[in-house]
């Protein structure tokens, strides 16, 4: 009996890192050693953050919203780390929080868009980062995520002329270059998705996203191993993102490896619960191969 492999691609997103908030004595948020207990909470945690420790930037997070229940931007930077962890929710929650205290944090909506969109609520997460953008019309990271949404949506020329326009903002933002591939590979242009992939690698070689978009551009080329290759390293950096799962459970049972392929499917299903119509087909067909033995 002939295989039937399928080569759908599985959505993905960025969220965003609140920028331009690390806390140093002094700084004008609060005076000087005036809460230092909370300051070196807030530091430790962004510095466990840049290190991709996201329990322990939890942690840190926890005990600085603990010290600081009014400050906006704790609320969303502990959501960025619960995303990072899977807790897509707990995410959402903090995000909520955050705009309860401060309802023009640009950032905060852009991050709940990410988040909305991990969850399926398209919708939600569309009205989020236009309302990002509504309060910073030049937000390069709203700009992205929105060009990315629209993509999905399948409005590719709405999403091109925001990534577009985030690139002319700042032409070395890697997230917007790897959105930018994601709508090159739904125009099956595989030469330019690449060129932007590795471009957006070449800016942050730390970041696990972009190298899921490059390892689905090498899946849709039939690339198997090299995609393989992206997708591990994708985990290596974050051990959290489902959408590294899922697409390597896909390159797994194109390789006939059903068993680990399985696997990974599960395990990215249960991490985003709203791809499992994505990940179905490839479920199924890798099950019904292992019946047949």
């Amino acid at each position: 009996m002939k295989e039937k492999h399928h080569t759908s691609l599985i959505p993905w997103t960025l969220p965003l890192l609140v920028a331009g908030i690390f806390v140093g004595a002094g700084s004008g948020l609060w005076p000087a050693m005036a809460q230092p207990t909370a300051e070196d909470a807030y530091r430790i945690g962004m510095t466990h953050y840049g290190k991709g420790q996201f329990q322990e930037a939890l942690v840190s997070f926890d005990q600085f919203v603990e010290l600081k229940p009014d400050f906006a931007v704790g609320y969303t930077n502990r959501g960025l780390v619960k995303y990072r962890i899977g807790d897509i929710s707990g995410s959402i929650a903090d995000y909520t929080r955050a705009l309860e205290i401060e309802p023009n944090l640009a950032e905060a909506y852009t991050n709940r868009g990410g988040a909305r969109m991990v969850q399926g609520d398209m919708s939600g997460a569309l009205a989020d980062h236009t309302k990002a953008l509504e309060l910073e019309p030049n937000f390069v990271s709203a700009l992205s995520n929105r060009g990315l949404l629209r993509i999905q949506l399948g409005d590719l020329d709405g999403g091109l002329t925001d990534l577009d326009k985030a690139l002319e903002l700042n032409p070395f933002d890697p997230a917007a270059y790897a959105n930018r591939a994601a709508a090159h590979l739904q125009r099956k242009d595989l030469e330019k998705a690449a060129m932007d992939a590795s471009k957006a690698l070449v800016l942050n070689p730390k970041l696990p996203e972009a190298y899921v978009m490059r390892g689905r551009i090498y899946l849709e080329a039939k690339m198997f191993n090299e995609s393989l290759k992206d997708f591990n390293k994708a985990l290596e950096l974050n051990p959290n993102l489902g959408t590294a799962y899922l697409n390597r459970g896909a390159v797994r049972v194109a390789q006939r490896n059903y068993q680990e392929g399985l696997r990974d499917l599960h395990k990215g299903v249960e991490l985003i619960p709203a791809l499992e119509p994505e990940a179905r087909p490839w479920i199924q067909h890798a099950q019904a191969n292992l019946d047949q033995k």
